[in-house]
């Protein structure tokens, strides 16, 4: 049982939508998990809410994935649940939520678990599986047992499925803790972005170092495998100093993974930020320096530095993943696992089925609507364009292998290779004869970099017309 916190609905917005245009606006229908109306028989009834058209795209790609019956898929499931609303979080989160929401909405993934493999079959392995977005520490044992055995009863989910789960540190315990691992997850990832008391309090997160060290020995204890810390520099009152001694109680800990996240001050997309003091932001230099400065600790303490973020044991599969060519970055993670169709469930979760990229709604009502109703929640899809090809294997190049061959620039990337050797000046990339490398202080700007490569070429391609992504 948790501990009992008031039921509010504190709905903070993150990044804008893909596609969106100018900043989130607050939308005061979606402050609460499911609009009622509240006629005079007293008794609450759902609003319908208009459903999105399922683009033709994605049940063409769901029936060309039927047609691989033993093909192995990975799943998402997005959990837009926190106990509380971090003030430097720019995610779309429910904070506090009763038992009942939450219940309601496990109710909806399961539903849209049963719809998709009624789909595209049932005699299929599931390669990952991953539960997260906001903590699924919110969610009861039952609820958690709930959706695991959907998914067994849906595919087959052997013993070496790589199961992975976000929880909050200080909303798990040993029991719940035994519970996850006895259902087949191996690995956990908890949040701790700092451990100095100032930084805590000036974004609004408490917890003890004891607090986390215990935590991680309860989860060793309970047989997980990999244990993952979270970090964030560019926090408000980060120094070196107090960042120093934070890596140092980490390292302590012995995580398995640490992954390591740069903060990005937007309060008009995450109102919740308007509470930071930007007075009391470090600056670019003053990141990029934390950033060096977390990079020289945890390798002398015996991590190598995997693409964008990660962290990781010599020892680790994602390490030997590297060295040997085969680590990949997908929608979940960097995994070691082989390529397979990604089957995102909730609300605003991304799927990518054959190179078609698929967004779920963003409202809770319209999802939860349409999954009850056995229908997609699809409400965006992109398609696989040749030219859409060319920048996800160059994006893979950047993100995994930490550059990007002139060779692979020809078709129309010309444009994106220069944008990118531009940022040699700021010193986040090398420009070579033959490639371009991303540099230790480039890292933490993979997304943007990868970014560039996103925008569209300005000379005409065939037909006259710019390719569409």
């Amino acid at each position: 049982m948790r501990l009992p916190i008031s039921p509010f609905n504190a709905h903070a917005h993150g990044v804008a939508g893909p596609g969106a245009e100018g900043p989130a606006t607050w939308d005061t229908a979606r402050s609460r998990p499911w609009p009622a109306s509240v006629p005079h028989d007293g008794v609450t009834h759902p609003i319908a809410v208009a459903l999105p058209a399922e683009p033709q795209a994605y049940a063409s790609a769901l029936q060309a994935l039927a047609q691989r019956p033993e093909e192995a898929i990975s799943l998402d499931f997005a959990l837009p649940f926190c106990a509380a609303h971090c003030l430097c979080c720019d995610r779309d989160i429910l904070a506090a939520q009763p038992e009942e929401v939450i219940d309601d909405y496990v109710d909806g993934l399961i539903e849209e678990t049963r719809t998709l493999a009624g789909r595209i079959g049932t005699q299929r392995d599931v390669l990952q599986l991953h539960l997260g977005g906001g903590s699924a520490s919110e969610l009861e044992d039952v609820q958690l047992v709930r959706l695991v055995h959907a998914v067994r009863d849906a595919w087959r989910l052997p013993a070496d499925a790589e199961m992975s789960i976000d929880c909050d540190p200080r909303r798990v315990g040993w029991m719940q803790m035994q519970l996850l691992r006895s259902l087949g997850f191996t690995r956990v990832n908890f949040g701790v972005l700092d451990l100095d008391l100032k930084v805590q309090q000036a974004i609004g997160r408490r917890h003890s170092v004891a607090l986390i060290d215990d935590v991680c020995e309860v989860a060793r204890s309970c047989g997980m495998e990999y244990v993952n810390l979270g970090l964030m520099v560019g926090l408000p009152h980060q120094c070196a100093a107090s960042w120093r001694d934070t890596l140092r109680r980490l390292v302590a800990m012995a995580p398995d993974r640490i992954t390591l996240a740069c903060y990005r001050h937007r309060p008009q997309q995450a109102p919740g930020q308007y509470a930071i003091d930007v007075d009391a932001l470090p600056d670019v230099d003053e990141c990029r320096a934390l950033a060096a400065l977390t990079a020289e600790i945890l390798r002398e303490a015996g991590y190598c530095w995997i693409g964008a973020d990660h962290f990781v044991l010599e020892t680790d599969e994602l390490a030997l993943a590297h060295s040997q060519g085969r680590l990949r970055h997908s929608q979940i993670s960097y995994t070691a696992t082989p390529s397979s169709a990604l089957l995102a469930q909730g609300v605003a979760a991304v799927s990518e089925i054959d190179g078609h990229v698929f967004t779920n709604t963003a409202s809770m009502p319209a999802w939860r609507q349409a999954v009850r109703a056995g229908h997609s929640a699809v409400a965006r899809a992109q398609p696989p364009t040749p030219w859409r090809a060319q920048i996800r294997q160059a994006q893979q190049q950047l993100l995994c292998k930490l550059e990007l061959p002139q060779s692979m620039a020809g078709d129309g990337l010309q444009p994106a290779y220069a944008r990118l050797a531009r940022h040699a000046q700021g010193g986040l990339v090398r420009v070579l004869e033959d490639r371009i490398v991303v540099t230790d202080t480039g890292r933490l700007a993979l997304p943007m970099l990868c970014a560039e490569l996103d925008e569209l070429p300005l000379q005409p391609v065939e037909g006259g017309s710019r390719p569409r992504p």
